[in-house]
């Protein structure tokens, strides 16, 4: 009698282990959900990083050019240098570009020495650097030959942006939640577990790439070609999903 009751006990203290088992398989965390913690209480999530990217056309063109001059004076060179960039200037104000689209990014002034065991000052160089931002593409090509015929000795190159990036950003969020969704929901259905509503959501993206064009050069008597291509806008978020 004696032994058939440890018999029993043996067999229900087993039916209570394999339950418990059953019921920490169903309410322990998915592969995914965030570790416990003092922040983060221990309730069941799935987290989920995704990336969303939409391809956009773009519509700004920033031009870095200017002028470099050498004389054998201080002041010709810079009255020279002075003339050619006012004269480019005027040829960029010509094609509708605002003042405020017009900025000078460097302005330098620097002797040219002999050669020779006792080099000696024979010159002076004098440099002004501009950046042009154009807002109508199609006169990007017009504006570098215009400045070009108006005495630019350097064109150090193009960037492409757009003008309202915030769109572009806001549908690459749109996509990037919505394939974490799908992940979550894959994810989910494999753990057989149901999906729950969205407890947080991160956007770790960084600044979109700018497209740069490098230093080129165009000969006088050809127009110069300009093309934006297309720039690709991504973005990235974690979402964490609770689970029902």
């Amino acid at each position: 009698m004696s032994q058939s009751i440890r018999t029993l006990s043996a067999a229900a203290l087993g039916a209570i282990v394999v339950a418990v088992a059953a019921i920490t398989v169903r309410a322990g965390p998915v592969s995914g959900a965030l570790a416990p913690s003092g922040d983060n209480p221990a309730v069941n999530t799935i987290s989920v990083s995704a990336s969303g990217k939409v391809s956009v056309v773009p519509d700004v063109a920033r031009v870095s050019l200017g002028v470099t001059v050498t004389k054998t004076k201080v002041k010709d060179a810079r009255s020279q240098a002075a003339t050619r960039m006012t004269d480019i200037i005027a040829a960029a104000k010509a094609l509708g570009v605002a003042d405020t689209d017009i900025q000078t990014v460097g302005l330098s002034l620097y002797p040219q020495y002999s050669n020779g065991s006792s080099p000696k000052i024979v010159g002076y160089t004098v440099s002004n650097q501009i950046q042009i931002t154009v807002r109508d593409l199609d006169k990007a090509d017009e504006l570098v030959d215009g400045a070009m015929a108006k005495g630019a000795t350097d064109v150090n190159g193009i960037s492409f942006d757009v003008a309202d990036p915030a769109k572009a950003l806001n549908d690459a969020r749109v996509a990037a939640i919505a394939a974490a969704k799908v992940s979550a929901g894959a994810m989910a259905s494999a753990a057989n577990v149901r999906l729950g509503a969205v407890v947080s959501i991160t956007d770790a993206t960084t600044t979109p790439p700018i497209v740069y064009g490098g230093v080129f050069r165009a000969a006088a008597d050809a127009a110069t070609p300009i093309q934006p291509g297309s720039q690709d806008v991504s973005v990235t978020v974690t979402v964490v999903f609770a689970i029902d």
